[in-house]
């Protein structure tokens, strides 16, 4: 419990200062989406490569992809059949699907990093590649399909393909597994960058919490939001006991489902005719509440001796 608490704290920490940097408006909202995309097309994929270049890759489990997919696909099937069943618009049913499949991926690294060590940045960057292009198609085909918004197949592969996570990931795994040595000022010139990724991740994420006035009802977004931090590591959980990943992998993928939604997630959903407003206070809904799931979820792992903690 107390090595969960050290590690999130912080990472909340960071995530308000953001949030209070954002308040007082020393930077404008056109210089944090400037932030964003340094931090998404540079910092973080510097941090990716940087790491899986020389990273040893035995001790990855081809069972933790399969785990996570498998855990997004239930999501995406049981936010659809939630929707229609509770009668939501089609804009809401998008919007819950998104919410439900993405997920935060620079929170999920500094966690990785305080709990597992820097081994753990190496197996977040792998799950990464493998729910990454997932989120993003059934985020983009379900905005598309119950928001009545347009884009053609090839645009969305396009997407999915140029996507600078998956393509950091190409690269580092390429540079691995052809055994190309990097000269010592090109690893440096990585490195660097990469030590800003995460703060900056967290930063920006931070910025855009913001709670919106909306058409929909609080306890809609409160329920939903309890059932997205707790059912998709659930989900994952069950998958990962039925095919016995190791203690470590488990707490891998209980980081990878356990952390809140993506917080562009609002972005995706104005562009593609989704409800924007719900998104944006899903975001925010499933970040505060992160603190009390995702502690809850790892300290009752631990209690049952399914999770175990490297020392970084």
């Amino acid at each position: 419990m107390i090595s969960v608490l050290s590690a999130i704290v912080p990472i909340v920490g960071i995530l308000l200062l953001g949030k209070a940097i954002a308040t007082t408006r020393i930077i404008s909202d056109e210089g944090w989406l400037g932030l964003e995309s340094i931090t998404y097309y540079v910092l973080f994929p510097a941090l990716i490569v940087s790491k899986l270049a020389v990273a040893d890759f035995e001790g990855l489990d081809w069972r933790m992809p399969v785990t996570l997919v498998s855990a997004q696909l239930v999501m995406a099937g049981t936010s659809i059949a939630a929707g229609i069943a509770l009668k939501q618009s089609g804009k809401r049913i998008g919007v819950f699907v998104q919410s439900g499949v993405r997920w935060n991926t620079f929170i999920a690294l500094a966690l990785a990093q305080d709990l597992i060590g820097p081994e753990g940045i190496i197996f977040i960057a792998a799950a990464a590649a493998a729910m990454v292009p997932t989120s993003n198609l059934l985020s983009i085909v379900a905005l598309t399909r119950f928001s009545n918004g347009e884009m053609g197949m090839g645009v969305l592969l396009r997407q999915v393909i140029a996507n600078p996570l998956i393509l950091a990931f190409i690269v580092g795994f390429s540079i691995n597994a052809i055994g190309i040595e990097l000269a010592p000022s090109l690893i440096t010139f990585l490195d660097v960058l990469a030590e800003g990724a995460i703060a900056m991740g967290l930063l920006t994420s931070g910025a855009y919490i913001q709670f919106r006035n909306g058409t929909t009802p609080a306890a809609t977004i409160l329920g939903w939001s309890t059932f997205r931090l707790f059912g998709m590591p659930l989900a994952a959980g069950a998958i990962a006991l039925l095919l016995d990943l190791s203690p470590e992998i488990f707490l891998v993928v209980l980081i990878a489902t356990a952390v809140p939604t993506a917080s562009n997630g609002a972005i995706l959903a104005r562009k593609l005719g989704g409800d924007a407003t719900l998104a944006a206070n899903l975001i925010a809904a499933q970040t505060i509440l992160a603190l009390i799931s995702f502690t809850s979820i790892l300290s009752a792992a631990e209690a049952l001796r399914l999770i175990s903690y490297a020392k970084p």
